[in-house]
């Protein structure tokens, strides 16, 4: 309650203090207590390190195995593991990471403690020899035709892997350490077996090539044929022209003859008419 107005109301406030549907219906978010940002994984790797540090500093085991979510323990990996070796060499210990995505960012545990075989052996999430599908996610930085593949946090160079970014492929370990590995494509064919199909694909076309070009040429031998037959008809029709010129040359010689088989009868009457003509007289 206020004092009372030039108008002579007296002015009154209230003020609610039951919680309203938001409150009844939600609560805070137990990553950010409801302020809705998170610390970034650079902070929180920043953060790990000083514990990191106190954890060294409390205990004589010269390796020990921690626990914390992939995407921060990354950052000490990163970059052939710059981070990570920092801080080894300022604490004299051995450092192995362990864990999830399912583990929440700020998430930080104390696993193990003990030799650097022993953290290793249980550290290391793949052997020698055995075979993984992976997802290809970028080139490699440092290594042309290569690739990076990463499963939990643990990065993988793929050999060879660089024109498969974005796609899973099966690959083999062939080396592994306690923050990386070495692997191998495995279901994609090696370069040499490539070369050999595309020169097998080449040889192919051309004897394809070879075989239409035969087939060509034997229509064409074909019709060449044919074209002789034509022409040897043309002959024999010229023939058949040569043999009528030749009845008709002989039938026009054949017409003299009759003429002077006419003349000679003709002839042969007159002698006869002037004999007798002769015997008359």
């Amino acid at each position: 309650m206020v004092e009372i107005s030039p108008l002579g109301l007296v002015e009154m406030t209230r003020q609610n203090i039951t919680e309203g549907v938001r409150e009844i219906m939600t609560r805070p978010c137990p990553t950010c207590d409801g302020d809705g940002v998170i610390k970034s994984e650079e902070t929180i790797a920043i953060e790990f390190e000083r514990r990191m540090r106190e954890v060294a500093s409390g205990t004589k085991a010269p390796a020990i195995l921690l626990q914390m979510n992939p995407r921060v323990s990354a950052e000490f990996t990163k970059d052939g593991a710059r981070a990570l070796q920092a801080v080894e060499e300022r604490t004299g210990k051995w450092f192995f990471f362990e864990g999830s995505e399912g583990l929440p960012l700020e998430h930080f545990a104390v696993l193990l403690e003990g030799d650097r075989d022993q953290m290793l052996e249980r550290a290391l999430p793949f052997r020698p020899g055995e075979e993984v599908h992976v997802d290809i996610v970028e080139p490699h930085m440092y290594s042309p035709g290569d690739a990076v593949a990463k499963v939990d946090g643990y990065v993988i160079e793929v050999r060879g892997g660089t024109p498969y970014v974005g796609e899973k492929h099966l690959v083999r370990i062939e080396d592994a350490g306690r923050t990386s590995a070495v692997a191998s494509l495995v279901d994609v064919p090696a370069d040499g077996d490539d070369s050999s199909g595309k020169a097998s694909a080449r040889s192919d076309r051309g004897n394809a090539r070879s075989d239409k070009r035969k087939a060509s040429s034997e229509k064409g031998d074909g019709s060449s044929e044919q074209g002789d037959g034509s022409t040897e008809k043309g002959d024999g029709s010229s023939e058949q022209g040569d043999g009528s010129s030749d009845q008709g040359d002989s039938l026009e010689s054949k017409r003299p003859r009759r003429g002077r088989r006419g003349g000679r009868r003709r002839s042969t009457a007159a002698a006869g008419s002037t004999s007798g003509s002769r015997a008359s007289e």
